[in-house]
């Protein structure tokens, strides 16, 4: 049960800048505009907490140590990494394939996640079917020529997929390529590993099931021998599945742009010749080779074990909290809905220009019918400080 609110007070300055941000996000499409666009264009905003995209910040600094110590060890690395082309993708997939578990032929590293989406949808899908609210380069990627159907996601039931009904929507669109996105984004819904196995038995007549894992290292999933979570196995054992995966999210590198899909080697080769063969930067080169180090992966692992913490902190938090409504996360963020008559647009405004906290509007998710904020859960202590700021915006 909701507490109910008085209504949201905004200041005449407050609604100036609220104003200049509608028309920066306008030119943003369906993301949010970046950290960097944000301040250079409303420079009288101060930022001190980015909630609004997704990343690990405990992995991000352990990249950053990582990186300044190999640097250190060799001064010429980085210029290196400038002046010299960097491998070619069948040679960066044969260094992470061991990691992975994964034969080369069948890795495709990309420049980040979405590169990846947009190579399977444009070359192998005339008919996409997509789960709704989802990420939405997997509709805007499909442009006019590849037609799009949804199965509608229902926040009455924390957003889950019930696989018979999800099946038969597949099935009923005729559409040659569906989306599985586990966790979600933006609620952070995590399909259980029988039902995805379920489904996938069932959509075998697919030319396409692509499996989304960008945010499954920081979901609660048992692994075996401390491996890091993946649902890599399934593509032995379903030929049709793709599997798409963001480096950014839980390595906290969105800046360099690594992604991979994991495919039929013979889709490998198509896309290889068909201009994927030099996609990657030469940082994201050094990123991927840091996989081949034991003591990087155990460092990481460590790191992400005391960030889910952080995570399962936020999380029982918000669960007490008796004026905004908030859904179950398996992953690094929560999607917060906001009380009847309160705008999720003012909402964001006022936690960054009182609070410096940016957190992402999601008014033009399609399939979110309301008013949404999706929260990115960061440090611990920068976590005190969102828990305060919405506290503080939003309550009574």
């Amino acid at each position: 049960m909701l507490t109910d609110l008085s209504p949201i007070r905004i200041s005449p300055t407050e609604q100036e800048i609220l104003n200049k941000i509608k028309r920066l996000s306008s030119r943003s499409g369906s993301h949010s505009p970046s950290l960097s666009t944000m301040q250079q264009a409303i420079p009288e905003i101060n930022i001190d907490i980015d909630a609004c995209y997704l990343s690990n910040p405990l992995a991000t600094d352990l990249f950053w140590s990582q990186f300044n110590a190999d640097v250190l060890a060799d001064p010429q690395l980085f210029k290196r990494m400038l002046e010299a082309y960097p491998s070619q993708n069948g040679a960066i997939a044969e260094r992470l394939s061991a990691t992975l578990g994964i034969d080369a032929d069948r890795l495709f590293i990309s420049n980040g996640a979405t590169e990846a989406i947009q190579a399977v949808i444009h070359n192998y899908a005339t008919h996409i079917h997509i789960c709704t609210p989802t990420f939405s380069p997997y509709y805007e990627f499909a442009g006019s020529k590849i037609r799009v159907t949804e199965f509608k996601l229902n926040p009455e039931n924390n957003f889950s997929i019930d696989p018979e009904e999800y099946v038969r929507s597949v099935l009923e669109s005729q559409a040659d390529t569906a989306v599985l996105i586990s966790p979600n984004n933006p609620d952070g819904y995590l399909l259980p590993d029988d039902d995805l196995i379920w489904i996938l038995s069932r959509l075998t007549s697919l030319r396409t099931v692509i499996v989304d894992e960008s945010f499954i290292h920081l979901a609660d999933r048992p692994t075996p021998g401390g491996q890091m979570p993946t649902c890599t196995g399934i593509t032995e054992r379903f030929e049709n599945v793709t599997i798409i995966k963001s480096m950014s999210k839980d390595f906290g590198i969105a800046g360099i742009r690594a992604g991979y899909a994991i495919m039929p080697s013979n889709r490998v080769d198509q896309l290889l010749s068909h201009g994927y063969l030099w996609n990657t930067s030469g940082l994201a080169e050094y990123f991927f080779s840091l996989f081949e180090r034991p003591a990087f992966l155990n460092q990481y692992s460590q790191e992400l074990s005391t960030y889910k913490g952080y995570i399962d902190k936020f999380i029982s938090t918000t669960a007490k909290f008796g004026f905004l409504r908030v859904f179950e996360s398996s992953a690094n963020f929560q999607l917060m809905q906001m009380p009847e008559g309160v705008s999720a647009e003012q909402i964001t405004t006022l936690l960054l220009l009182r609070h410096g906290v940016y957190v992402r509007n999601c008014g033009d998710k399609i399939g979110l019918d309301g008013e949404f904020i999706r929260v990115a859960i960061r440090t611990e202590d920068e976590n005190i400080k969102i828990l305060s700021a919405l506290t503080d915006v939003i309550s009574p």
